[in-house]
């Protein structure tokens, strides 16, 4: 791309920056635009907020089961482990 279609991009880019801030900004739709968007953006973070709590409620969920069923194994296994040295010694003791 040359330099003069460069510089051509750039002011029709600058120019519809512009326009769209001279609508936003000095309209009475404008006012009304902007109102829309700061309403549709509050909304967008609060639900937002209720996603991110929701998982991390179902996370906190998920750790609390994989911790009581990680304890509830390795007890199995102790008792297993337990059994398998009780066993030993009888061998080796007698």
């Amino acid at each position: 791309m040359k330099n003069r279609d460069k510089i051509l991009l750039g002011i029709l880019g600058a120019a519809a920056a512009g326009a769209a801030i001279g609508l936003l900004f000095y309209t009475e739709e404008g006012k009304k635009t902007r109102k829309k968007i700061k309403n549709t953006t509050n909304d967008w973070a609060d639900s937002l907020g209720s996603v991110i709590a929701s998982g991390k409620e179902t996370l906190s969920d998920f750790s609390h089961k994989a911790a009581k069923e990680a304890k509830h194994r390795m007890d199995k296994l102790r008792g297993k482990a337990e059994g398998h040295i009780s066993e030993l010694k009888d061998e080796f003791v007698n």
